[in-house]
């Protein structure tokens, strides 16, 4: 899915179509429909959706991804589930079904969601209220306008008690050793890495594990606080974006589990996070963390307007870090167009199977920094 997204913003400007597409078309219908140009408008930043929104029964229609994360909420889609996070606000779908379910409230839906061409639509007035936005529509222009108050949306549930380690402890967690009964497994590509200083309050956490574990068993703590059901997690790898922000200053990452052969492990690593946040962003990455892909294949997403934007890939089972010291598997450069999209085209040895780790680092033209991983597979 190559829908494209930004970063949460006070006002949405949704220019519709006058020319919509009946209640209960067919597909074909939808994809042949003609008439005034579907535009989205962002704050004043003309967008553009790969499926144009579509009316049914009276309701806008809009992609997945491209509602969800412009109103800055993170999603999961699988098996016709959808599960999204904005802040404090849950929203669960599922496509074809008009069950729906809001904060853990069931609600019912006038039309379901449905799929056009392999992209997942959704209702957007139903979205955009279940993230705490009011929605107005102008008949004359036909305008879907969108205000989301951005404190209600994003503000994070308190956070737990502090339980961070001291500055001067960082550097014992690593080497910890491993509780009675339990291995020592390896964890690489570190992210942040281990006693690193991060200027943001939510950054990515993620490492890849030296050998195959049980996923099913692996769990992840920040600071004694079991994030696990919000992470990805595989055979060989985790990534953890936070739903809450974290307090200035030091933080502990615990990571425990099984192998297949059913042996403990368990790992711990440290890194401080400042109170300053980038000016820059990535999101709307793809492919999604999990995604199978051969030995080429393409990455995109959205960054600052202009923003140089840095890949590494790593396909080897041992390399700790993401350095270019040691001859990762392809480094690749672009730059963001006028409207902050990118696509890097990677080609990796073949050869190798071990897990695909990308390191994607996005600088604007300011200095400020932003940085993802994705983990994929062979």
């Amino acid at each position: 899915m190559n829908a494209r997204a930004r970063p949460p913003l006070l006002a949405l400007a949704v220019v519709l179509s006058s020319s919509a597409v009946a209640a209960g078309a067919s597909p074909a219908a939808v994809l042949a429909q003609t008439g005034p140009a579907v535009a989205v408008v962002v704050n004043g930043t003309p967008l553009a959706f790969d499926q144009p929104p579509v009316q049914r029964a009276g309701r806008v229609f809009v992609p997945i991804r491209g509602i969800f994360e412009r109103l800055g909420a993170s999603v999961v889609f699988a098996d016709g589930q959808i599960n999204a996070t904005a802040g404090v606000h849950r929203i669960g779908l599922h496509l074809g079904s008009t069950t729906a379910t809001v904060d853990g409230v069931a609600q019912t839906l006038d039309t379901p969601p449905f799929a056009i061409a392999g992209r997942t639509l959704v209702p957007l007035r139903f979205i955009s209220s279940a993230l705490g936005a009011t929605v107005a529509f102008d008949q004359r222009t036909q305008t879907v306008a969108v205000t989301q108050p951005l404190a209600a949306v994003l503000a994070p549930p308190p956070p737990p008690a502090p339980q961070t380690p001291a500055p001067d402890q960082l550097a014992d967690l690593a080497r910890t050793p491993p509780a009675a009964g339990a291995i020592a497994m390896r964890l690489v590509r570190l992210e942040p890495a281990d006693r690193a200083s991060v200027d943001a309050v939510r950054p990515e956490i993620s490492a890849t594990f030296s050998e195959p574990v049980d996923p099913d068993t692996v769990r992840i703590a920040i600071d004694g606080r079991d994030v696990t059901p919000d992470a990805y997690v595989n055979d060989r790898t985790f990534t953890y974006e936070p739903q809450f922000a974290l307090p200035q200053g030091t933080h502990a990452v615990t990571v425990t589990g099984k192998t297949p052969e059913r042996e403990s492990f368990s790992n711990a690593w440290g890194f401080t996070s400042r109170a300053a946040t980038s000016g820059n962003y990535l999101t709307g990455l793809e492919p999604p963390n999990g995604t199978p892909e051969g030995p080429a294949f393409t990455i995109s997403g959205i960054t600052r307007p202009g923003s140089a934007v840095h890949v590494i890939v790593v396909t080897s089972e041992t390399q700790a870090t993401f350095s270019e010291n040691v001859e990762p598997d392809a480094v690749v450069d672009v730059r963001a167009d006028a409207r902050g999209d990118f696509e890097a085209k990677i080609v990796t040895n073949e050869t190798r199977s071990g897990p695909l780790d990308l390191r994607i680092v996005s600088t604007a033209s300011d200095g400020s920094v932003a940085t993802r991983t994705l983990r994929l597979r062979r």
